[in-house]
């Protein structure tokens, strides 16, 4: 078999020629990068829904950050870090998570940091006793070893934009301040206590006269709620970037994009795709980013000669193993078997993906719907509560799916999936 280059990253970040459709973002975060470094930090919040480009944006944030991409003359050097949460993080991981991220950071950068290491000692005493926080041998309490987290950023913020400080420890260039990039922000648990952890080093930067540094948090749009039941104010110390889905005309461009990076790379085999094709790919993405990948991938896995046509579309999306069947087992199969218990709350899904995802009402539900009527509005409550479903502003009981994608994995899908 004959294997052919694929240019398109269904399971990765997205970044350079690829990414499209974040103009006025980037712009913003360039201004921010550019505040911090001159002392006037504004913490970041990327939000979105599932597939719409926030781990990409915070790749691109990274690289910013790192001077490896620039917007305007100003190109950053910050010391920048990034990591993911968990569900099932709590506080001590989350430090020792972080602490290795600097570490590794730092010993990219130089490996006699000796000052630097002694700043985060105190972790090491408990690494020793265990991973939680019941260890018999800690003699620290939460809120020690939370002030001590907070001062060790805080002294490596000094040491690594000092002046004075920078030629002891052997760098060629002070940094320009601190970056930490956090990924799946809404993972984090009660236990972490997000909000108020950001809310006290925040304070404390402030008294310490330390601004050079800057928080950038990426996660679903409940990440909201969750930095407010943490600490009711945290939410305030945030610019939210709201994201939003690609217009036809980006989707477009991202196609295209992945078409040229093939054919610079195989200019005696370039490839070309229908116009019907383009289109089929915009609807069933709906524009957001993961799908448009994806579909693409798959489509093009699909192709056997130089033209991407709109039945390569169509086999690549249905086909087992195909775009849909991966963006399935992605983003809905955990979606619809354990995060809905109720066989009843999926019965309303099923009911309402037959009208794709239009507006459908009550009535219209009810009509189908296999259950007392109590079990009904249970299940409408808590769908829209988990942001699975969404109702119509200024209208009572209209409802729609939010993705026209789920409705199709729903009626073609999920049955493949239960047998598995």
């Amino acid at each position: 078999m004959k294997y052919r280059y694929n240019p398109f990253r269904p399971n990765s970040p997205v970044f350079r020629g690829m990414f499209v459709g974040r103009e006025q973002e980037i712009q913003r975060i360039d201004e921010i990068l550019f505040q911090t470094k001159n002392e006037n930090p504004t913490h970041i919040l990327l939000t979105g829904e599932r597939g719409i480009g926030k781990s990409s944006l915070l790749l691109v944030t990274n690289y910013f950050s790192k001077g490896d991409l620039h917007l305007s003359e100003d190109i950053y050097n910050f010391f920048t870090i990034q990591i993911s949460l968990t569900s099932e993080m709590k506080l001590i991981d989350f430090i020792i998570k972080l602490k290795n991220a600097f570490e590794r950071e730092l010993n990219k950068l130089n490996k006699k940091i000796d000052a630097l290491k002694k700043v985060w000692e105190f972790i090491q005493r408990i690494e020793i006793a265990g991973t939680g926080l019941k260890g018999k041998n800690i003699s620290l309490t939460e809120i020690e070893i939370v002030d001590k987290l907070t001062f060790s950023i805080i002294d490596t913020v000094k040491l690594l934009t000092s002046k004075n400080v920078i030629s002891d420890i052997g760098f060629k260039k002070q940094k320009d301040g601190i970056v930490i990039l956090i990924d799946e922000a809404d993972k984090a648990s009660k236990e972490l206590n997000l909000g108020s952890f950001i809310k006290n080093l925040s304070e404390k930067l402030i008294l310490e006269n330390c601004n050079k540094f800057l928080l950038v948090l990426a996660g679903l749009p409940s990440i909201c709620n969750i930095l407010r039941e943490s600490h009711e104010s945290s939410l305030r110390l945030f610019e939210e970037f709201k994201l939003k889905k690609l217009s036809q005309k980006e989707v477009n461009k991202v196609v295209m994009n992945g078409i040229e990076e093939y054919n610079t790379k195989y200019p005696n085999d370039k490839l070309s795709i229908e116009s019907k094709a383009l289109n089929a790919i915009f609807i069933y993405s709906e524009g957001y980013p993961h799908f448009v990948q994806q579909i693409c991938y798959s489509a093009l896995s699909a192709c056997k000669n130089n033209q991407i046509s709109y039945d390569d579309v169509l086999s690549g999306l249905v086909k087992k193993g195909g775009a849909f069947d991966l963006i399935g087992d992605r983003y809905y199969k955990d979606l619809f078997f354990n995060r809905i218990k109720a066989e009843s709350y999926r019965n309303i899904l099923r009911i309402m993906a037959k009208k794709w995802n239009s507006w459908i009402s009550k009535d219209e539900i009810r009509k189908d719907f296999k259950g007392k009527s109590t079990s009904l509005d249970h299940g409408l409550t808590a769908l829209r509560k988990r942001n699975i479903i969404l109702a119509k502003r200024g209208t009572r009981g209209l409802y729609r799916l939010q993705w026209a994608s789920f409705a199709f994995w729903i009626q073609n899908y999920h049955k493949y999936f239960e047998k598995s």
